[in-house]
């Protein structure tokens, strides 16, 4: 066999990478901003990482990984958070607000409303991010797993939080694979060559 050009040189990709624990984890806002969802509302969208610990800057990591085979890669979807302004009558959404006072307390001498609520402001702040598991319908129709922020807590509050229940599809039963693997193997089956 011919090898193929730089070979030697080129960083093999196995399709391994590193899980995010579920629970209770310190996160780090590296981005904020106001946006309009599609339906015309607004929203704020902060971009995240994992502050502490042993998985600290776990989704710049994967950012970093995604870059070697897209130039074009964009932040972990994972790893961005958005939230309605507003409800459906207008009134402060109670998740932002929630989600302001969780970072207020998790940063010492911080206050959004002196900030003149300017998003821009929450750069660099802590909050607590809870993970949890969360069924999806994948491209081909296929039920998939992911690792999602679930809840938002005060920094301190979510250190050593329980586990979410996983979020299931409607009329699924409960996952029993930990890894959220869903892969059916035939022993039986001959080789393709």
């Amino acid at each position: 066999m011919n090898m193929p050009k730089n070979y030697s040189d080129t960083q093999g990709a196995t399709g391994e990478y590193e899980k995010l624990e579920l629970g209770g984890q310190v996160c780090k806002i590296i981005g904020a901003k106001e946006e309009t969802s599609s339906k015309g509302n607004k929203m704020l969208v902060v971009a995240f990482d994992i502050a502490e610990g042993e998985q600290k800057d776990f989704f710049n990591r994967r950012f970093e990984e995604l870059k070697q085979f897209n130039a074009d890669a964009k932040w972990p979807n994972g790893a961005i958070h958005r939230l309605m302004l507003e409800d459906t009558e207008g009134n402060c959404n109670k998740f932002f607000k929630g989600f302001i006072t969780s970072v207020e307390a998790s940063n010492k001498g911080y206050n959004f409303e002196t900030s003149k609520y300017d998003e821009k402001t929450l750069k660099g702040k802590l909050f607590g991010g809870i993970f949890g598991r969360e069924q999806y319908l994948g491209q081909m129709g296929e039920i998939k797993i992911s690792t999602k922020l679930r809840f938002i807590r005060a920094a301190d509050k979510a250190k050593g939080a329980e586990i979410p229940e996983d979020k299931l599809l409607p009329g699924q039963p409960s996952l029993t694979n930990a890894g959220g693997e869903y892969i059916t193997i035939d022993d039986n089956a001959d080789l393709p060559f």
